[in-house]
């Protein structure tokens, strides 16, 4: 079973990542126009950060179960945007919008979609499950 905070905190990055995708559409995919515009490029980094931030509060016991994400990897990212956002490799960036981003956005769908089903009073939770929840 998923802890709430989790699924909530999901819930939130799967939204960023929805938003960074939409502005890459509007933008056209396009490394070129991130790396010309000012406020393209600060906006998605903001939304970044956020992703960022939210992944600190994940329980550890959640991070473990879904070790396949490079939670570490993402929690380090904190640093580079708060930190040292000025010396920010736009390629990286740009990397991380079309690769990483993607592949978190499909994570957060599955989780949520788990925990959706978990929610069906009909649905199996697995050994120790005594069959449909009391509501």
């Amino acid at each position: 079973m998923i802890h709430s905070r989790d699924i909530n905190i999901i819930s939130h990055i799967d939204n960023y990542c929805d938003q960074i995708l939409t502005a890459m559409s509007r933008y056209g995919n396009s490394f070129a126009i991130l790396k010309a515009d000012d406020v393209y490029r600060y906006g998605m980094g903001m939304k970044l950060q956020q992703i960022t931030e939210l992944s600190q509060h994940l329980t550890a016991d959640f991070t473990r179960e879904h070790g396949n994400m490079p939670w570490h990897s993402i929690k380090c990212l904190r640093i580079v945007f708060v930190h040292r956002y000025g010396k920010l490799d736009i390629g990286a960036m740009w990397s991380i919008m079309s690769v990483d981003i993607p592949e978190l956005k499909q994570f957060c769908t599955k989780i949520i979609a788990l925990t959706k089903r978990s929610d069906d009073p009909e649905s199996y939770n697995g050994p120790g499950d005594c069959g449909p929840r009391m509501r």
